[in-house]
């Protein structure tokens, strides 16, 4: 018996293959829909910054037990601490510790982080930057940490686990606490020249014959011409000195910053010059300060140039402690005040606003610094 046979006309087979394909991805579609309810944070909790949860591999882990003086605000879970991860750098072991830290910030991108990166590139990439730090840190290692950061997503905590070696600093205090303070830029009525109103002058450092504070208070740098303005009173001048910085308002409506010229050290104390700078506030001579970002530390130690993660006290209006925030922040200042490691200083920005931001830090805090993975 002769079976039949149907067959198709090309047009309905290839009407056929696109009906199996439009199928196929129509199921594909549904799953993703499904697996993307059931596994992606919650968007009140990424919008509140709440971390993702984040372990390492257990083996030959254990939780840090460190108590904390008030809760760890949102923005960081705890996190599992493994031997099996610690970096074999050659870094000196009296200023940086290797390892990570006990808890993963949930972090993100914004104008102001972004631009003090940019800073931070631009600064590293300056031919006249010592390739070696004291610390043992080269100035290939910090740019590319700085790379690394332009092209990760800081979205996922996980990240910056997979992408960086982190190194806590040695502060030999307890835990290893470092001070956490705020600088601004005081702006400051001044005036050309000298007159009853403006008699307090603002120097810049001479080239020679440098003498102590008490001997500049006494009147040894007048008739040098090293006058940059002229103050209403020392007041004025104590807090433009104490910043390291001012942005000066004259009468005629126009501004100067003037920034850290160098200090004398000696009978009297210490006292402190200022040199003309650029529209922007600069940082060592060479960066534009970013608000929030940019940190004054001791060279020395921690090089300029270096990426740094912070635990930063919360404090309320009342300046009572509420918790911690966890911030990445960039050395690019160094203040006469900043000695070792067991401060650092905080760029908060301009005027008032800078000054209320800088009150709400001054308490202990924790840093690690931040390399690109050993392989």
């Amino acid at each position: 018996m002769k079976t039949s046979r149907i067959s198709l006309s090309p047009s309905l087979m290839q009407l056929s293959k696109r009906i199996v394909i439009l199928d196929f991805l129509l199921l594909i579609t549904c799953l993703s829909i499904y697996w993307m309810d059931n596994t992606a944070p919650d968007p009140n909790l990424v919008e509140s910054g709440i971390g993702i949860p984040f372990r390492f591999p257990s083996k030959g882990s254990a939780e840090n037990d460190r108590p904390l003086e008030a809760p760890v605000a949102a923005g960081s879970v705890p996190v599992e601490v493994s031997s099996a991860n610690m970096s074999k750098r050659k870094l000196s072991s009296s200023i940086l510790i290797s390892g990570h830290p006990d808890t993963i910030p949930y972090l993100a991108y914004d104008p102001d982080m972004l631009k003090a990166m940019y800073e931070q590139a631009n600064f590293l990439r300056r031919p006249d930057v010592k390739e070696h730090t004291r610390s043992g840190i080269s100035k290939d290692e910090m740019l590319r940490t700085v790379e690394l950061l332009q092209n990760v997503q800081l979205l996922d905590p996980s990240v910056l686990l997979t992408t960086f070696d982190f190194y806590g600093i040695n502060t030999d205090l307890k835990k290893d606490k470092v001070r956490m303070t705020g600088y601004y830029t005081p702006v400051i009525s001044a005036s050309h020249v000298r007159t009853d109103e403006f008699p307090v002058p603002m120097y810049k450092r001479p080239d020679t014959n440098v003498p102590n504070r008490a001997a500049i208070e006494a009147g040894a740098l007048n008739g040098r011409g090293l006058e940059l303005a002229w103050l209403r009173d020392k007041k004025a001048l104590a807090n433009a000195q104490l910043q390291g910085n001012c942005l000066v308002e004259f009468p005629d409506g126009k501004r100067q910053h003037f920034g850290f010229g160098g200090s004398v050290k000696g009978k009297g104390g210490r006292y402190v010059f200022f040199t003309p700078v650029d529209d922007q506030v600069l940082g060592c001579g060479f960066f534009p300060l970013t608000a929030g970002y940019s940190v004054a530390v001791d060279p020395k130690y921690i090089p300029i140039g270096s990426t740094l993660l912070a635990e930063l006290p919360d404090i309320d209006a009342s300046g009572k402690l509420k918790g911690y925030t966890y911030r990445i922040i960039f050395a690019q200042d160094r203040g006469g005040a900043i000695l070792t490691t067991k401060r650092m200083d905080l760029y908060c920005g301009i005027g008032k606003k800078g000054l209320q931001e800088a009150r709400k830090i001054n308490r202990f805090g924790r840093l690690w610094l931040m390399l690109p993975k050993e392989r």
